[in-house]
């Protein structure tokens, strides 16, 4: 699946130095995000405060999770672009598993890029981007929605806005623009056929999965403790 029309707008004029600039600051700020959170820091309202992430059994076993989930559903898809990935539910997940295991969801799905990649023999110049990249559909969630409860309409307001439109939409211009700057895939198939392959997985698909996964998952993360900010609150002291 092409779209020349996406092709065309973003792999040619001016605006094609432009996402590529964007793309390559959006991977360094990635880089930095990580080192900051592996530090004990993040990013709040009060500038950078102690993450306060209680690095035991249950955080560990959540990251595991996450990413176990995320690997195993990678394969489960229908290839537009053979060798680069097509539509894939399970990317649907990202964010619900950073919203509702906070920092630990966050890393066990973005993390478990590089690592599925090198599980499947499938490690490339690509999972850099990928891995990267999907900083923006885990931590930005995280960090900027609220609460995952759909019965409460700033939640579903917010979710939409971090999880499904802006996140994706960062994620859509790093991968295309990398592999464009990379030389991996022409400037026409990066734009007119990954882009959109990423907007379906985490924009469109996202629509109709997150408000039935979370109405469900939300209430017995909670009940049993698991909802991470009942476990910890960035800047509070521990």
């Amino acid at each position: 699946m092409q779209i020349d029309f996406l092709a065309t707008l973003f792999g040619e004029g001016p605006l094609h130095p432009v996402l590529i600039g964007f793309a390559l600051a959006a991977m360094v700020v990635a880089v930095g995000i990580w080192v900051m959170e592996f530090s004990g820091r993040t990013i709040s309202r009060a500038g950078i405060v102690p993450n306060n992430v209680p690095w035991n059994a249950t955080s560990i076993a959540l990251v595991a999770v996450a990413a176990a989930i995320y690997i195993a559903g990678r394969p489960i898809q229908l290839q537009f672009i053979p060798g680069i990935g097509g539509f894939n539910p399970t990317m649907s997940l990202a964010p619900i598993f950073a919203v509702l295991f906070g920092l630990p969801g966050a890393i066990g799905v973005t993390f478990s890029m590089p690592i599925g990649d090198a599980i499947s023999g499938a490690l490339t110049l690509g999972s850099v981007a990928g891995f990267l990249s999907h900083t923006y559909v885990t931590w930005l969630p995280y960090k900027m929605v609220r609460e995952p409860n759909f019965k409460i309409p700033a939640a579903v307001a917010s979710y939409f806005l971090w999880g499904i439109i802006i996140g994706p939409i960062i994620h859509s211009i790093v991968i295309p623009g990398w592999l464009d700057f990379t030389h991996v895939l022409p400037p026409a198939v990066a734009w007119g056929a990954v882009t959109p392959a990423i907007l379906v997985n985490h924009g469109l698909t996202a629509i109709v999965v997150a408000p039935i996964l979370l109405a469900i998952l939300y209430p017995l993360v909670k009940a049993r403790g698991l909802y991470w900010k009942d476990r910890y609150q960035p800047g509070k002291p521990a």
